[in-house]
């Protein structure tokens, strides 16, 4: 792959390019290979491909009985071999290639294992699956469609139609998802499986080949699909995993540029009028933990707050990548001076200074893997590995994870000093496009005003839609289904109160321009941004174990420069 200087852009193309080097290209190579009687054969690149798909096929095939299932026996390779050859199974004793092909596959070449029990498996599911969705492209609809309803089958697609380059197989997919599209509409207790699984296909293709415009059949597909996709996301009925991923594809195949998404952040954002608001509880917090202790919600406090405008949800990922392609990190007028601005320049005078981050991230780290350095698992040289991450990068510290860069995932791995370098940014970039005028601007909400966001009136209550928790309103972290990341945004608008901001509660923990005071604390200065002391955050996540988290008087903190999988921000504006 690297000779022929292509880079893959997905599985199924990094599999196409594998299966090209294995099976065709090295073979050739290797010493006393290239006498072998299959290389000989005039049609053998199209048939070792058609071969593999079939014993993929296979392989694939058991797995929808069986989820455990993984191999075959070597001889029974001869049935798919024959398939691939166009012949007929039954007379594969007529096909002196078959016993040919059978010794080839035994050795494998990179792709198959065979066990001492002559058992063939391929040796990355990702190659398996790729095959086999080669092989049920090419099946009838009603196959297609039959198999489909066993999400067995909508990986082994999906790697298929990421690795098209042709119009053929743009085509191809095509076809494929108005079969699954019509199947919808006549099957309604799978019509959501298929709707998710064409917009996988149609996401895929997009990624595959992104320089095909959507017209014709494809466009009409789009949009039926787009529709099902955003309904469904938004649906109370339908679990979160499956509202999480339609909502995911449906920002994968509907990507907007910041300009277009720019102008509505100020439009949506929501009004929060001033007044006396109630800060806090009545009561002691009642936790084990005693970091959550330390910083009681208790006692209650009444505050005056001024009217802002928040946003309706946190920063997603498709928001802040336009600051990292901008080249914020490197703006350092994006950053406050003092240790943000700093910490942007990476000053090693600062960072491995005797009050600098490093330090206090590395105690923090110590304390969070003393079991593991205790037992040995994590030594002195990787806990300084993970804290250079932690502080030495121009990205999120999780910006490459497919598990949370999703488009409309909110931004995680951000420290503070982000989230105030973005603030600054987006004041800039909204005055220029005339979203905000010389007088408006974009910060980061007090921890005070974060929670008067979650009230409609100034009468304290634990939930944003009122006095009693229940389970569909926030993903936080629970016993049984657990979704073990973050998920987009917007996908529990029943969440809040009418006309409040959505997502307030779980899913990702949101920074605060607060210090971590505690509330009888009367010093000025709670939100000097040049102080380094540790800042509030609220909210709670899908990750966290305190149950009071899911209450909006829950108070956390961190230093500023901490970043984790379930911290992120939102913004606030104001006028000047």
């Amino acid at each position: 792959m690297e000779q022929n200087r292509e880079i893959p852009t997905s599985i199924g193309h990094f599999c196409r390019l594998a299966a090209d080097e294995f099976l065709r290209k090295r073979p050739r190579r290797r010493p006393g290979e290239s006498q072998n009687t299959c290389l000989l054969r005039a049609e053998y690149d199209s048939e070792i491909q058609r071969i593999m798909e079939e014993i993929g096929f296979e392989v694939v095939s058991l797995r929808a009985v069986d989820p455990l299932a993984n191999a075959i026996p070597a001889s029974a390779t001869q049935a798919p071999i024959v398939r691939a050859l166009g012949g007929d199974d039954q007379f594969y004793d007529a096909y002196p290639a078959v016993a040919d092909y059978v010794g080839f596959l035994r050795r494998g070449h990179g792709i198959l294992a065979v066990d001492g029990s002559a058992r063939l498996s391929f040796r990355e599911s990702l190659f398996r699956d790729y095959f086999a969705g080669c092989a049920m492209a090419h099946r009838s609809s009603q196959t297609i469609v039959e198999s489909c309803r066993s999400v067995v089958w909508h990986a082994p697609l999906k790697y298929w139609a990421s690795a098209q380059s042709t119009f053929e197989g743009y085509r191809l997919v095509t076809a494929v998802t108005a079969e699954l599209v019509s199947a919808a509409e006549d099957d309604a207790a799978c019509a959501l499986t298929y709707q998710i699984l064409a917009g996988e296909l149609m996401a895929a293709l997009r990624v595959a080949m992104p320089d095909v415009p959507v017209t014709g059949l494809s466009r009409g597909l789009h949009r039926t699909v787009s529709a099902a996709l955003t309904a469904a996301s938004t649906d109370r009925a339908i679990p979160l995993d499956k509202r999480a991923k339609s909502a995911t594809l449906y920002a994968q195949l509907n990507p907007v540029t910041w300009e277009e998404s720019s102008r509505a952040l100020v439009a949506e954002s929501m009004c929060m009028s001033g007044g006396t608001f109630p800060v806090g509880s009545v009561s002691p917090l009642d936790s084990e933990d005693e970091k959550y202790r330390l910083i009681d919600w208790h006692p209650q406090r009444n505050e005056e707050i001024p009217s802002f405008r928040i946003a309706k949800f946190p920063v997603t990922n498709r928001e802040y990548a336009e600051f990292i392609l901008s080249g914020g990190y490197r703006d350092l007028d994006c950053w406050p001076e003092g240790p943000a601005r700093l910490w942007a320049m990476q000053d090693p005078a600062f960072i491995d200074g005797p009050e600098g981050p490093r330090i206090g991230s590395t105690a923090s780290q110590r304390l969070h893997l003393r079991k593991e350095m205790r037992e040995g698992i994590v030594d002195e040289n990787a806990l300084q590995d993970y804290v250079d991450q932690l502080l030495l990068r121009e990205v999120p510290l999780y910006w490459w994870d497919p598990r949370y860069n999703q488009p409309t995932q909110p931004v995680v791995g951000v420290n503070w000093w982000e989230a105030l370098a973005y603030c600054r940014w987006l004041t800039k970039r909204l005055r220029e496009n005339g979203s905000l005028d010389d007088r408006g601007f974009v910060d980061i909400p007090s921890e005070f005003e974060w929670e008067r966001a979650c009230l409609r009136s100034p009468v304290s209550q634990p939930y944003p839609w009122g006095e009693a928790w229940e389970d569909d309103m926030a993903h936080v972290r629970t016993e049984v289904n657990w979704i073990q990341q973050s998920v987009p945004v917007g996908i529990f608008p029943w969440a809040t109160w009418e006309g409040g901001p959505q997502d307030m509660v779980g899913n990702v923990w949101e920074w605060t321009k607060s210090l971590a005071w505690s509330y009888s604390d009367a010093r000025p200065g709670r939100e000097d941004i040049s102080d380094q002391g540790d800042r509030t955050v609220r909210g709670g996540s899908w990750f966290s174990r305190e149950m009071n988290a899911r209450k909006i008087q829950f108070r956390s903190y961190d230093p500023p420069q901490n970043a984790y999988v379930d911290l992120g921000f939102r913004v606030a504006y104001y006028t000047m």
